[in-house]
């Protein structure tokens, strides 16, 4: 269960933690001056590849922005002042604003000529306020048909109770959009409203030729917007399950565009033995694909008539988490309980997905078109004999995972009838280790097989090895734990310390007839 809002100390202590880190930024930086022409920006966060100290993303200004939020209250004197700075919504020029006729959100935007580098000349090219409005519209509706709470009103804010989003130079400090809550005075609620900044034009010239101005409005939408959403859940959830959920929704809303790909290398993928809430600016958005392996497991899904519909059980983490529900849990176990209601359990469903992620273009549904990479195994060993053990430790991050290739060679093991015995000694199995393991056939198929524990991790399994017919197999074990000590940082839901980090696991194989 989560606890109220941390103590004033704490928080105080997490702010002068946030300016060390040189992320609360006291001065404009030269690309902020550049806009003052058509707007006036808040002071965003340097873009940095890595995590600050108390896990927020370091360089994404969402976790940013939600972080001023939640201090907020706590502050006094110029330290308040600086953070009211940071939280303020934009000031356009000639500002003007669009709204839906049947939905409540509203786009303003400045109707002043564009002067800053990389901004195209008006007319704005294809991304318009119109065109903007329409997205969200777009958006809006499909999380409203799939279940999810909206954001939440807020008030006379930006003009009426309706959801803002704000048109700004934001990509000339890097930034493609972010969603800001509005810090609640005096209150203990966790869920809050929100508003978001999307850039006004996605100009190739500030981002590049990944993907086209629609494209990286599309998915930036649909990514910020549900930060709005997630808001009205808890604002305080851990920065990895926002991130990781956010970028996750990018690809249900809009398939064709893929963006998300580009994380991959980044989370467990990429690095399988690093663990998949640890929060680096580029890790927690390659934690997605954790979500896609759990909703191709769990398909269900909800939503309306022409609209993309979202599997269910991202949403059901999201309302175990909520503030205003009745179990209020923290993001690890909102995923737990949701996982264990499908009939998922996070043990067994961790392992077969690290499992799967060393055969990604054969056990995710986009994995072969969209080229995601391979996790890399941890060893490879070479048996050539029967009868002479291999053995070996390894030492597994929590919810991380580690993979040992056995590979047949000689003549020795040709017969037909070979098999390896694989003989774990794992963690006690309440401390969540698991293991898979999966035998790659020369005829391209595999063969997968979890392996059962006893009660003090101890297990074993006996699969083909001959050379005739085996490539090569595979033993995946994985740490599970969901044991931690929260709110070591004094300011989110848990985002604290696992218990058991570098758990010790042994293993032993013997190629037999």
């Amino acid at each position: 269960m989560k606890r109220a809002f941390p103590r004033p100390v704490a928080l105080v202590v997490a702010l002068l933690a946030l300016v060390a880190s040189g992320l609360a930024i006291t001065t404009s930086t030269p690309a902020q001056a550049q806009v003052a022409s058509h707007s006036s920006l808040p002071l965003l966060p340097r873009i940095s590849a890595s995590g600050d100290a108390d896990g927020d993303t370091s360089g994404d200004a969402t976790m940013y922005m939600r972080r001023l939020a939640l201090t907020h209250d706590a502050l006094r004197g110029a330290a308040r002042k600086q953070a009211e700075s940071s939280l303020s919504r934009p000031r356009l020029t000639n500002e003007k604003r669009t709204c839906s006729a049947t939905l409540p959100i509203c786009v303003h935007y400045s109707d002043t000529p564009y002067t800053s580098t990389g901004d195209a000349p008006n007319p704005r090219g294809p991304v318009t306020p119109a065109v903007v409005l329409s997205t969200l519209e777009h958006i809006y509706s499909t999380y409203k048909a799939a279940g999810y709470r909206m954001p939440e009103s807020d008030g006379t804010m930006g003009g009426d109770s309706r959801t803002d989003i704000y048109l700004a130079d934001v990509g000339s400090q890097g930034y493609y959009g972010y969603c800001a809550p509005e810090p609640r005075a005096g209150s203990n609620a966790h869920d809050t409203p929100a508003f978001c900044v999307l850039d006004n034009d996605f100009s190739p010239a500030q981002f590049g030729s990944r993907g086209t101005p629609i494209s990286n409005l599309d998915v930036t939408a649909a990514h910020e917007f549900f930060h709005a959403v997630q808001f009205a859940y808890d604002a305080t959830e851990d920065s990895w399950f926002m991130e990781s959920t956010a970028v996750w929704v990018e690809d249900e809303v809009f398939n064709s565009i893929n963006d998300n790909t580009q994380y991959l290398p980044f989370g467990p993928l990429g690095k399988p033995t690093l663990s998949l809430d640890k929060n680096t600016t580029f890790g927690v958005y390659g934690g997605w694909i954790f979500f896609r392996w759990v909703t191709e497991h769990r398909p269900q899904a909800q939503g309306g008539p022409g609209l993309p519909k979202l599997p269910t059980i991202i949403r059901s983490m999201w309302e175990r988490a909520a503030a205003t529900s009745g179990s209020d849990h923290y993001s690890l176990q909102a995923i737990t309980g949701a996982l264990k209601a499908a009939g998922l359990p996070l043990q067994r469903a961790f392992a077969q997905f690290a499992a799967a992620n060393r055969n990604p273009a054969h056990t995710y549904s986009e994995g072969a078109a969209n080229h995601y990479p391979l996790a890399k195994p941890t060893a490879s060993h070479k048996v050539r004999t029967t009868g002479k053990h291999t053995t070996g430790t390894v030492q597994i991050n929590h919810l991380a995972a580690a993979t040992e290739r056995f590979v047949p060679k000689g003549k020795k093991l040709k017969n037909k009838h070979t098999k390896l015995r694989l003989s774990l000694d794992m963690a006690d199995k309440k401390l969540g280790p698991g293991a898979v393991v999966t035998v790659f056939l020369r005829n391209g198929t595999t063969k997968v097989k979890t392996i059962k524990l006893s009660k003090s991790g101890k297990g074993a399994v006996s699969v083909p090895f001959s050379t005739k017919t085996v490539k090569r197999v595979e033993l995946t074990m994985t740490n599970a734990s969901t044991r931690m000590t929260c709110w070591v940082g004094g300011l989110y839901s848990c985002e604290g310390q696992p218990k058991d980090m570098h758990q010790l696991e042994k293993f032993s194989v013997l190629a037999k007839r």
